[in-house]
């Protein structure tokens, strides 16, 4: 008996690329804006520097889309290497190693919103 050639089931094994998360919210990008080079030498503590991060922020409507993006970008399902990669894209110039530490403080500046 003849095996007959069957297109529909030949396959490739197919592995998907790496989902990148884009920087979609211009209140982000604002954000990190003010993560300027001295920033570390200007203010000693972690709540004045979310302060000053935070204080281009005075409108609730701005306020609440970057309290939902970061909401989106700390869920378990953004790995702690995208979200660090995220960072790294941005204007920021404070850099953070470590992506547990940098979810741990959009988590703390979320919650200040």
């Amino acid at each position: 008996m003849n095996q007959l050639y069957r297109a529909d089931l030949e396959f490739e094994r197919h592995t998907p690329k790496p989902r990148e998360i884009k920087l979609t919210s211009p209140e982000f990008d604002e954000f990190t804006r003010q993560f300027y080079q001295d920033l570390m030498e200007d203010i000693a503590t972690e709540e004045e520097i979310i302060t000053f991060a935070l204080s281009p922020f005075s409108d609730n409507s701005k306020r609440a889309r970057l309290r939902s993006y970061l909401g989106s970008i700390t869920k378990d399902n953004v790995s702690n290497e995208e979200l660090r990669k995220l960072w790294w894209s941005s204007s920021a110039d404070v850099v953070f190693y470590d992506g547990a530490e940098l979810r741990a403080f959009l988590e703390r500046v979320r919650d200040r919103l």
